[in-house]
């Protein structure tokens, strides 16, 4: 099984300044996340989940159907998969139904202090906050 990343580490990653890759690659982690969270609790083995029939938003019904997650960390992959979907799918996606997507996402917590001149701060934040909820239940 693959190795967390430090939140750090992560947040490193999220700096970029290409909005296709900050969406994308931050998905990447939360799917890589549950992917890791379905191999552990239901054994379903890696070459499935890498299978391009087995979708996101299934994996999340399964994770949420089962208890494992729920309210706002299960809103959040949500959006999140929502997002990367725009941008992995459209040439020019619709900013605004991105902007209403990224002000939905909750911080799982308290708000943390937000560089304000950083674009889609908001975004990386609760990328960093579901996937530490995320690597919690994976590490349980």
């Amino acid at each position: 099984m693959q190795k967390s990343l430090s939140i750090s580490e992560l947040s490193k990653i999220l700096e970029t300044t290409n909005e296709r890759d900050l969406f994308i690659v931050g998905h990447i982690y939360i799917e890589n996340t549950i992917d890791r969270i379905l191999e552990k609790r239901f054994n379903i083995p890696s070459k499935m989940l890498d299978d391009t029939r087995f979708f996101t938003s299934l994996k999340i019904d399964i994770l949420a159907e089962s208890g494992l997650i729920k309210g706002n960390v299960k809103k959040n992959v949500g959006l999140i998969n929502s997002i990367r979907s725009r941008y992995a799918h459209k040439l020019e996606p619709n900013e605004q139904r991105i902007g209403n997507w990224i002000r939905e996402l909750d911080y799982l917590g308290t708000m943390p202090k937000t560089n304000v001149n950083k674009k889609f701060e908001k975004y990386r934040k609760c990328v960093l906050k579901t996937y530490s909820a995320l690597d919690k239940i994976k590490n349980r």
